[in-house]
C-alpha cells in the first residue's frame, strides 16, 4: 500500500519528531512493505536524514511572509483544489516543485494520514491550510485517517463550517483526548462511527539513546557531573493570545517558574535545568534565568528526540509547560507537574487520573505546583509509583494509530 502522511511540522518541535516518528512506525508494523511519502511544514533535510526511506515533499502553501507571501500561498492551495476535482487541466504543474511532488503523492497514495499532533485550531490561517490537506485526501477518493489530534476551540463561524464540512468525510477521525472527541462527535456533530477515543502517540513511542556515556558527555558540556541531582523543566514562549494583559500574565508565568527553580535548589539542592524541545524557547528560557537567584542551566542544543528523553530521564523531578517534555519525564517514571498553554495538557493530564499534577499557564496556582514537586522529592518511590501506574494504565485503556490501521487491512 501507499501512504501518504501529510500536516507533518518537520524536525525543530521534539514533541512533534516522536510523533511523526511513531506515526511512521506504526505504519510499517501494519503494513511492513508500504511505501511510504511525506510532506512537511519546513526541515525536509532533515526529515530526510532520519527517514531516508520516506520520499519528503513540502507542505502546500509555503510561500513565505507578508501580504506577497499570503497571496502567493492562497494561489497555491487554489491550484491544488482546483486539481484535485479538475485533474485535466494540470493546474498543479504550477506549483514549486517540492509542493507538486506534495500534490501528486496524495494523489498516487492509496491512504492519506494527517500526522498526529495539535493543529486543527482556528488560531491562524494555517488552520485552513491544514484542512486543505486533508480535503484533497477525500476530494481525490482515498482513505483518509486524522491520526491522534487535539482538535479545538473552533470559535469562528466559518471555521466550524469548514471543519464539519472537511472532517465530516474522514472516515477515522483519531481524538486523543475527551474533549477533542466531545468537540468531534457533540460539538460539530460528526457521526460517531467517524471518531475513535485514542490516546497520544507518544505515550507508545520508548526510543531513548541508551548509551550512557554519549549522554554524560552531553552533561558535561552543560557543565553538570553525571551524578548531579537535576530539577527538569521545560518553558514555552507563549504569547497569552486570549488575555487582556498578555505582557502581565507572561511575566507572571516566567516569575513562577524561576521561583520554583530556587524553591528545589535551595530546599534540596536540585540543579534547574531547563532542556531544549523547541528552540523558539530560549528567550524565554533566558527570562527565567535572568530572574532566578540562583543558577539555571540552559541547554540551548537542538536534539533529536531519543537524546532529549535520556537528558530528561536523569531528571529527581519535572517541570515542564511544553507537553511532549511532560510525557517524556512520564514515561521515564518521574515525577511531573505541568503547566497548562493549550487544552491538550489539562485533558491528557486528567485522562492519566492525574489532574492534580497541573495548573494553567495563565492562572497559575503556584502553593499547589511547588506543594505537588516539594512532595514529590520528599516522597520519591511512591510518587515514581504513583506516574508509572498512570502511564501503564493509560497505554491499556486507549487506542493508538496502529489499531485503526488494522482495520484498513493489513498484517495485525
Amino acid at each position: 500500500m501507499k501512504f501518504m502522511i501529510v500536516n507533518a511540522f518537520g524536525r525543530s518541535n521534539r514533541g512533534d519528531s516522536v510523533l511523526l516518528d511513531e506515526c511512521v512506525h506504526e505504519i510499517r508494523a501494519v503494513h511492513p512493505d508500504a511505501e511510504i511519502a511525506g510532506a512537511v511544514f519546513e526541515g525536509m533535510d532533515t526529515a530526510s536524514a532520519v527517514h531516508p526511506d520516506i520520499a519528503w515533499s513540502e507542505r502546500i502553501g509555503n510561500a513565505g511572509g507578508g501580504v506577497k507571501g499570503r497571496v502567493k500561498s492562497l494561489a497555491y492551495l487554489g491550484l491544488a483544489w482546483i486539481s484535485a476535482y479538475i485533474p485535466w487541466l494540470g493546474l498543479y504543474k504550477l506549483l514549486p516543485a517540492k509542493q507538486r511532488e506534495t500534490f501528486l503523492a496524495i494523489r498516487n497514495a492509496d491512504v492519506v494520514i494527517s500526522a498526529p499532533g495539535g493543529y486543527i485550531h482556528d488560531t491562524n490561517f494555517a488552520y485552513f491550510i491544514a484542512l486543505l490537506h486533508v480535503h484533497l485526501g477525500t476530494i481525490l477518493g482515498k482513505t483518509v485517517i486524522l491520526a491522534p489530534q487535539s482538535v479545538g476551540p473552533i470559535e469562528r463561524p466559518v471555521s466550524r463550517w469548514v471543519a464539519k464540512s472537511v472532517l465530516g468525510k474522514v472516515p477515522f477521525l483519531c481524538a486523543r483526548e475527551s474533549y477533542s472527541y466531545d468537540f468531534l462527535a457533540h460539538d460539530l456533530k460528526l457521526p460517531e462511527r467517524q471518531v475513535f477515543r485514542t490516546g497520544d502517540s507518544a505515550f507508545w513511542n520508548d526510543r531513548v539513546e541508551s548509551d550512557r556515556a554519549r549522554i554524560d558527555a552531553v552533561f558535561a558540556e552543560l557543565g553538570l557531573d553525571a551524578d548531579r541531582p537535576i530539577f527538569g523543566m521545560t518553558v514555552v514562549g507563549w504569547s497569552f493570545p486570549k488575555s487582556k494583559d498578555p505582557q502581565s500574565d507572561y511575566d507572571r508565568y516566567t516569575d513562577c517558574v524561576a521561583r520554583a527553580a530556587d524553591h528545589m535548589q535551595e530546599k534540596f539542592g536540585l540543579t534547574p535545568v531547563i532542556f531544549n524541545q523547541v528552540s523558539e524557547d530560549l528567550p524565554t528560557a533566558h527570562i527565567v534565568r535572568a530572574k532566578a537567584k540562583l543558577p539555571i542551566v540552559i541547554d540551548e542544543t537542538g536534539r533529536e528526540p531519543d537524546i532529549l528523553r535520556a537528558m530528561i530521564q536523569r531528571s529527581k523531578i519535572f517541570l515542564g509547560t511544553r507537553f511532549h517534555s511532560c510525557i517524556f519525564a512520564m514515561m521515564a517514571g518521574k515525577p511531573t507537574f505541568a503547566i497548562a498553554y493549550l487544552p491538550k495538557t489539562e485533558y491528557i493530564m486528567n485522562d492519566l487520573k492525574l489532574s492534580h499534577r497541573h495548573t494553567p499557564i495563565d492562572a497559575i496556582d503556584f502553593d499547589e505546583m511547588i506543594g505537588c514537586v516539594t512532595n514529590d522529592y520528599e516522597h520519591l518511590a511512591e510518587s515514581e509509583a504513583e506516574i508509572n501506574g498512570a502511564v501503564r494504565t493509560y497505554q491499556q485503556n486507549f487506542t493508538r494509530l496502529q489499531d485503526i490501521l488494522v482495520r484498513i487491512g493489513g498484517r495485525g
